[in-house]
């Protein structure tokens, strides 16, 4: 009689999402702390940006909007202008370390076919989420967080699918 064997083969589908969090997730790591390193700097330009956007806010009184899209224009760029903080800037980028981190780790895991990776994955997906809208509340925290969230919910499917390969 013949023996069957079975390896585990990773799937090229699971192999792709896999480089792409090790680039994704090596990239954030990086800019990371290249964000967090210049903090001082980007809080010095957010000056320069509160200027311009008051200068906008001038000419949004002066248009013929209505009065909900003047203070909806209002309340973002308010929003915008307060929320880029040197110290939001850097809490932001400790956040975005971690989270990455765990990304790598995860799909590391997953690449060895490891199921907790998935587990792992997830929750640095939450952590990126969760910290962009406690960070940066309103408008600025709900865009961070949506974007963050869009990218890492649609990458936990497509990983999802893959979990029957895993260990």
């Amino acid at each position: 009689m013949e023996e069957i064997t079975t390896t585990n083969e990773r799937p090229t589908f699971l192999t792709v999402l896999c480089i792409l969090t090790f680039i994704g997730s090596g990239w954030g790591i990086v800019d990371a702390i290249i964000d967090y390193s210049n903090a001082d700097n980007a809080a010095a330009a957010s000056e320069l940006v509160e200027d311009a956007m008051d200068d906008a806010m001038d000419d949004i009184e002066d248009s013929e909007m209505s009065d909900s899209q003047k203070e909806l224009m209002e309340g973002m760029m308010e929003g915008v202008s307060s929320s880029m903080t040197e110290t939001n800037i850097k809490k932001s980028s400790l956040v975005a370390i971690i989270s990455c981190l765990l990304t790598l780790g995860g799909a590391f895991l997953m690449w060895n076919l490891k199921k907790n990776g998935f587990y792992l994955y997830i929750l640095g997906t939450i952590i990126s989420v969760v910290g962009m809208i406690v960070i940066f509340d309103g408008i600025v925290g709900a865009a961070a967080a949506g974007f963050t969230g869009f990218v890492g919910v649609l990458f936990i499917v497509l990983y999802g699918v893959n979990t029957k390969h895993m260990a």
